[in-house]
């Protein structure tokens, strides 16, 4: 029995809520047959799916739940963003000033020698609009949660695991997740990550151990992710066998409106029923900025 519901233990929910899972053996969802109709790839995707509709569905009762702060030191005037980034609060110079949001640098006028409370996104950076600047900011954000992904371990060791393929091979992106190892039944945090895809750990991995990375979305709603992933699949996916009914819709948005409710209490920024209204693909309205 898992200690979360990581993302291994989220497949096997949601191939179960298809039809689509060998209790015996387990081939479909450890990926030693990829025959079926859906393969673990294309869950993933939805699993992610899953986790910004619910997200996003969160952000518009209570954001205050994914507000975080960090402090960022600037090299050169660029400071670059936690992984987590999701949504700016506010920017704080090393005075606790706000830093006010601009235009690109190039749209100033040639005269101008900018300023060090002004700043301008720059893909995963702010950039200040002073040239030189090294000073520490503070940065109140809301956060993200990042993408998950399940597989087989590449290799291991004691203080080390090497992720699948389908891991993001993006330096630090796992930084602080939580990773569960089915196979070899520990529960560890993730304190660095690497571009080979090498995470460090304090407990020991095996090569072909099966592991899931947990949800950073409160735990309350981590049962939704696979509800909302199979009507998901089921709304968009031509080979699913049927369509959510109007009965599994309701249920879903029920069971969200409770643990919305539990957890984050009953103040509304927006109505319960608009957000519930209609059935909308998990990409619109994303707050990621």
């Amino acid at each position: 029995m898992a200690t979360y519901l990581n993302a291994y233990e989220l497949t096997k929910q949601i191939r179960m809520g298809l039809n689509e899972y060998d209790v015996i053996d387990e081939n479909y969802l450890e990926g030693v047959d990829d025959s079926g109709a859906f393969q673990n790839d294309y869950i993933m995707q939805q699993i992610n799916n899953s986790q910004r509709y619910i997200y996003n569905s969160i952000m518009k009762k209570e954001r205050g739940l994914f507000l975080k702060e960090a402090d960022l030191t600037g090299v050169d005037s660029v400071f670059t963003l936690p992984w987590d980034y999701g949504y700016i609060g506010e920017f704080r110079d090393d005075n606790g000033y706000k830093v006010h949001n601009i235009k690109p640098i190039s749209f100033k006028p040639t005269d101008a020698t900018g300023s060090k409370s002004s700043y301008y996104r720059k893909g995963n950076t702010f950039v200040v609009d002073k040239s030189s600047v090294t000073l520490t900011y503070k940065l109140y954000y809301y956060s993200k949660p990042r993408d998950l992904d399940m597989g087989t371990c590449a290799s291991g060791s004691a203080t080390e695991i090497q992720l699948a393929t389908s891991a993001k091979k993006v330096a630090d992106y796992y930084n602080s997740m939580i990773i569960e190892d089915v196979t070899s039944d520990w529960v560890d945090t993730i304190s660095d990550y690497t571009t080979g895809r090498v995470a460090t750990i304090t407990e020991t991995a095996a090569q072909g151990d099966y592991y899931g990375l947990v949800s950073e979305l409160p735990e309350p709603f981590h049962f939704l992710i696979p509800m909302r992933a199979v009507m998901e699949i089921k709304a968009s996916n031509p080979v699913a066998y049927d369509k959510p009914s109007k009965e599994e819709i309701m249920f879903f948005n029920e069971q969200f409106m409770e643990a919305l409710n539990s957890y984050a209490g009953s103040q509304e920024d927006v109505s319960m029923e608009d957000m519930f209204t209609d059935f909308e693909p998990s990409t619109h309205n994303v707050y990621y900025n």
